[in-house]
């Protein structure tokens, strides 16, 4: 394990391995798909610095640390060996996706009040919303959509498509807001229909995660969020519980005169069981 090398090191360690070291066993789930310029670009040191840092636990480099890790992530995660549905309730193996998820959560909380309500208020203030994701993205975008058009009118979607059929650009205009989703790792499609909406004067929310995707410096606002869980997969449970708060904003800038009256007429059309 990982941790295990870094207490055998103890003292050998410089205070750029402490950093390091730190920072890969926070984020453990994602080393496996983490170059080392990406750590170092994240944490304000050298690659080499990487590199000697998994020189002084015992590996001939980064590459060797991470597949150590990668074996230690499978050996977590793999079903025991005749235990198949044994643990107690809430515990055994998945108790680390629910730590994770849980981590997730408290990061996003960590989101000011006057960012989101900025947030809300591009949203509400706007001529037309258009929501864009790619990959893990997409179908959060598409569930922030559905849940945005509950609470104001003019709720659009942006897919890759656009970049073949430009029709859907023809609609966007300077009063227009963009929400663009993206994650490590990041879509071309998403940066290149970003930059293509940037130079037609249409502002971007931007909701993304550590990272450094090239749409960052065309947005006019960046939204920050958590989104890993073990085993490097992509997590949405952040993301999803940001679309609903900035929902919520949105009414209370708006009011709930359309979610109310979208009840209403479930109720009349008799369009759910219950």
């Amino acid at each position: 394990m990982l941790a295990e090398r870094v207490e055998a090191c103890g003292s050998e360690l410089s205070r750029t391995d402490r950093l390091i070291a730190n920072y890969l066993l926070d984020c453990l789930e994602e080393v496996p798909f983490l170059r080392a310029a990406e750590i170092a670009g994240r944490l304000g040191v050298s690659a080499a610095s990487v590199t000697r840092f998994a020189q002084r636990l015992g590996f001939d480099g980064y590459p060797r640390l991470q597949d150590a890790v990668r074996a230690d992530l499978r050996a977590v995660l793999a079903p025991p060996a005749g235990a198949a549905g044994a643990g107690a309730q809430g515990g055994g193996r998945y108790a680390r996706v629910w730590d994770r998820e849980l981590r997730n959560l408290e990061k996003l909380r960590e989101l000011p009040d006057d960012v989101l309500d900025a947030a809300a208020r591009m949203i509400a203030e706007a001529g037309t919303v258009w929501l864009l994701g790619g990959l893990a993205s997409e179908p959060v975008a598409a569930h922030m959509a559905y849940s945005l058009a509950r609470a104001r009118p003019g709720v659009r979607r942006l897919t890759s498509t656009v970049l073949h059929d430009y029709q859907p650009l023809l609609d966007l205009s300077p009063n227009d807001l963009l929400v663009a989703l993206t994650f490590r790792r990041y879509t071309r499609s998403t940066g290149e229909i970003g930059r293509m909406v940037a130079a037609r004067g249409v502002p971007i929310l931007l909701i993304t995660d550590d990272g450094t995707p090239s749409l960052a410096k065309d947005a006019e606002l960046v939204l920050r969020i958590p989104g890993t869980a073990p085993g490097g997969l992509p997590s949405t449970t952040a993301a999803c519980s940001l679309g609903l708060a900035l929902t919520l904003g949105v009414i209370g800038h708006l009011g709930s005169d359309r979610l109310e009256s979208g009840e209403r007429l479930v109720g009349e059309m008799e369009i759910c069981e219950g």
